[in-house]
């Protein structure tokens, strides 16, 4: 078992795809033996897990992890990973969770947890609003590619049916603002009385995959103290899931 949390970790390195590893320089980040990782390299290298460049004496994953990245891929949806998450993040705060995905300029809810509170602020399933509507939405909207952000300005911000309605230069103060801070709030934009608190969740890309968030009343964040242990709670589950769908921080 030893063995096998080692050959992790030498992986696990290796996914560093801009440049190849030497022994030594695993050596230096791991504290492992150099003997230690010379065996386990070659034998991951049997089995194509890792190349072994013979010029420069480094190593790099190999071939075969991809039809394993394949098969994992294939193996679950956004949602079987994120559920166990959702459920175990309304557990530790008892508020409803949400895990919402972009179609095309709107966020909609994919997955949805119910909290222990009675008192509630709904969206279900395939509910869908403006991407600059809500903390978890807007979320959405400041991890996207600047000519994505300088579109969405331009043509959804002012149109007559554009919710909420709120200037350009509003909404770009709190796009940095959340890019800042890891993390959103938003107080009655859409739901008057509640709160939205919403986090990022990245992809093996690094790219925005979806956010994750809750929606309460707001006699519910009563104070600073219960305000930040929320927002602490929501970027830990946003973090689990990233790292599940293999974002590398």
């Amino acid at each position: 078992m030893k063995s096998l949390r080692k050959a992790i970790d030498i992986l696990e390195l290796l996914k560093d795809s801009s440049r190849s590893h030497t022994i030594a320089e695993l050596h230096e980040e791991t504290s492992l033996p150099p003997s230690t990782i010379h065996r386990i390299l070659n034998a991951l290298a049997e089995k194509h897990f890792v190349t072994h460049d013979e010029a420069t004496h480094t190593y790099q994953l190999g071939p075969a992890l991809i039809s394993l990245g394949v098969s994992a891929a294939k193996s679950f949806t956004l949602q079987d990973v994120a559920r166990p998450i959702l459920r175990e993040l309304s557990a530790k705060i008892y508020e409803d969770s949400y895990l919402v995905v972009k179609v095309k300029d709107r966020g909609m809810v994919l997955l949805q947890q119910s909290g222990s509170n009675p008192l509630k602020v709904v969206e279900e399933f395939g509910y869908e609003m403006d991407l600059h509507c809500g903390a978890i939405r807007k979320v959405l909207l400041a991890y996207q590619d600047p000519s994505y952000i300088e579109y969405y300005m331009d043509k959804r911000l002012d149109r007559p049916n554009a919710f909420p309605r709120t200037s350009r230069r509003a909404l770009e103060k709190d796009l940095h603002q959340i890019r800042q801070d890891g993390i959103a709030v938003s107080n009655g934009e859409y739901v008057h009385e509640a709160a939205g608190i919403g986090a990022p969740v990245f992809d093996h890309t690094g790219g925005i995959a979806a956010s994750m968030g809750i929606i309460l009343p707001l006699s519910r964040m009563h104070d600073e103290k219960r305000l930040a242990l929320l927002k602490e709670r929501i970027k830990e589950s946003a973090r689990a899931l990233s790292l599940s769908l293999g974002y590398s921080e």
